[in-house]
């Protein structure tokens, strides 16, 4: 370990102020169509199935729809306070009243958390502190956030959203994502993303409702709110590889996030072993086989390359924009970036063993990525098989 904090290895500018989610670019879609994704249309999933290409069956489509089983309200696509991700309690469990709160040191708070946490299908579970700078200035349709030192417990209404400064402590949550179906990406048999929302969705729920059975308040956020990103890098989770996401030592960049908000004390988690930006600085097969190119080369800067960036930190700043517009060309999320990447591996020894050398012998980093090209590792599964194993 470096022993350096967040706010070195990404330092910031300090004129950086909070991104309004209206920016990025599944906002801007919301602005100009009034979707998020085109490719959802029910004619456009026609001519595709009618097209007959591998992975874009009536079967793939059925498969990765229903993967999908997340709350949405009627006519919206925010998450903000919504079902599972209710700033309320559920009132699926109460704390009888003429009992107390349960309390305890932060540290035995984060056991039973991660205990928890991890039945109910985390697969990483990290802690740090409130950090204003991740929350959007303004939800993607436009309400603004507002922080409030005195409620005990958020709330929204049609003005803005407003939000307790009580909730010191954040628990930044991982959701697993499975290699095999990942490998089928840019497919509709990439069901995991979909999959990862749901689990998320209900993970929300879940563990709010827990804290709040022990007598807290607990505020769920899923994409909305705030960015995930920053606070799993805080909470120890992983770092921010060069295609803009989360890669994990434990799952590579096959992790979606959410994240709880709470009044719960809780120890800050230590960072991640920082190897993984060294690695990204070495390599740049995300950015060779974007088919969007969207995905930078050459070292980190402080320069975003379009409005659906967030400014101001040192980091790689993909073209989000023609990303997206990507997606809506192929039929999918595409995600190739997360299928080539050398951290997207199954669970191996050799794998591990090769981790131990990104993290102690840094000088090698070429040798493991001429290493992944050589033996074929990224190369996408073919959706033709998919359907003969059981």
């Amino acid at each position: 370990m470096t022993g350096k904090t967040f706010d070195e290895l990404y330092p910031s500018k300090p004129d950086y102020k909070r991104f309004d989610q209206r920016n990025t670019a599944f906002g801007q879609a919301i602005e100009k169509t009034g979707n998020v994704v085109e490719f959802g249309a029910e004619e456009y999933r026609s001519k595709k199935i009618k097209e007959k290409n591998p992975g874009f069956g009536l079967v793939e489509y059925a498969f990765n729809g229903a993967a999908g089983l997340y709350e949405y309200p009627e006519g919206t696509t925010d998450t903000q306070g919504m079902g599972y991700y209710s700033w309320s309690s559920l009132g699926q469990v109460t704390k009888p009243k003429d009992i107390p709160k349960w309390e305890g040191r932060p540290e035995e708070a984060a056991q039973i958390i991660k205990r928890v946490a991890k039945y109910f299908g985390a697969c990483g579970v990290g802690f740090t502190r409130l950090d204003k700078r991740w929350f959007y200035s303004h939800s993607r349709y436009g309400k603004p956030l507002v922080f409030d030192d005195e409620i005990d417990e958020g709330y929204i209404t049609e003005e803005k959203a407003v939000f307790p400064t009580k909730h010191q402590y954040v628990i930044a949550v991982a959701i697993p994502m499975e290699y095999d179906e990942f490998m089928h990406a840019p497919t509709q048999l990439e069901v995991t993303t979909n999959m990862g929302y749901s689990r998320m969705h209900h993970m929300a729920g879940q563990l709010a409702e827990f804290i709040r059975g022990l007598g807290w308040h607990a505020t769920p956020v899923g994409n909305d709110t705030a960015i995930s990103v920053p606070i799993a890098i805080q909470a120890g989770l992983g770092h921010a590889g060069r295609f803009g996401r989360l890669i994990t030592w434990e799952h590579g960049p096959l992790v979606r996030l959410m994240k709880i908000y709470t009044d719960l004390p809780l120890p800050q988690s230590e960072l991640a072993h920082p190897g993984i930006i060294k690695y990204c600085e070495d390599c740049d097969k995300c950015a060779k086989h974007c088919p969007a190119q969207a995905i930078p080369y050459g070292p980190r800067t402080y320069e975003p390359v379009g409005k659906a960036n967030n400014p101001g930190f040192l980091k790689w700043y993909g073209d989000e924009e023609a990303c997206l517009a990507y997606w809506n060309e192929v039929g999918s999320a595409c995600s190739v970036c997360f299928r080539v990447c050398s951290f997207t591996k199954p669970k191996k020894l050799r794998f591990e063993v090769a981790k131990w050398f990104i993290k102690n012998v840094p000088q090698l980093n070429r040798l493991w990525l001429w290493l992944d090209d050589a033996l074929g590792y990224g190369k996408p599964f073919d959706p033709d098989n998919y359907w003969k194993t059981g």
